[in-house]
């Protein structure tokens, strides 16, 4: 058990659209003896940034920084484009050393999970899950690296009875906020297509990612259940 303050940062998907990944996400911390906290926080900016708009960008970046370096510990995040925005995005256009502190206390869920595990503070108490999965890695998060990639599946397989692959079929065609506007519907599904065709063809039970964008889109594409991964690690918990 860790202990201490730890502040949750949702994501605007995971606020409005899927509140549960925050819920699963508590839950998890509070597992391992930390009491997260909700701050007044802002959208991480990635949505101004995708379509030019660096002013609005920089004013929610400037807001969350001073918010995260006030609250002075580690911030965790259900979503990997939110993770890539605070950990990568802020210090470089706010060149600044509270940016720079904030991104080294930032992590995804998952990321800080294998973090605890390396430590020798995970809870490994898992209970038996008989799921096949295939697991999607979010673009956000591979533009941060195949370690963080590897070290989440690693952690999974710990679940006993879990059977986890990866799929290597590239972009689900989301790309950040371009796939939830109509007029790229047709194209953001044709972009997608080989994941989705990939996935159907591996038939399994379950499809999770670290995206909330990239499982909704995942699921309009494949008809199929998809879930954050932080949804199957509270329940080999039995939480």
């Amino acid at each position: 058990m860790m202990g201490g303050r730890i502040a949750y940062y949702p994501g605007c998907t995971a606020n409005y659209v899927n509140p549960e990944i925050g819920k699963s996400t508590f839950q998890v911390l509070q597992k391992h003896g930390f009491e997260p906290i909700w701050l007044d926080q802002k959208c991480c900016g990635t949505p101004y940034l995708g379509i030019g708009d660096l002013k609005g960008f920089l004013k929610r970046a400037e807001y969350n920084v001073s918010l995260f370096a006030q609250a002075g510990c580690d911030i965790v995040t259900a979503c990997t484009s939110c993770a890539l925005a605070i950990k990568h995005d802020y210090p470089k256009y706010l060149k600044s050393a509270e940016a720079e502190e904030v991104s080294k206390r930032t992590y995804d869920i998952m990321e800080y999970l294998t973090v605890l595990k390396e430590r020798g503070a995970l809870e490994n108490s898992f209970q038996s899950i008989d799921l096949s999965l295939i697991y999607h890695a979010p673009c956000h998060l591979s533009a941060l690296g195949q370690e963080l990639i590897d070290k989440r599946l690693e952690l999974m397989s710990l679940i006993p009875g879990l059977s986890i692959s990866q799929s290597r079929n590239g972009c689900c065609g989301m790309g950040g906020t371009f796939g939830s506007k109509k007029k790229n519907y047709e194209m953001s599904m044709e972009i997608g297509k080989d994941l989705f065709d990939g996935i159907k063809e591996a038939s399994p039970d379950m499809v999770i990612t670290d995206c909330p964008g990239c499982q909704l889109q995942i699921q309009q594409g494949t008809g199929l259940e998809v879930t954050h991964p932080v949804h199957i690690v509270r329940q080999a918990y039995g939480l």
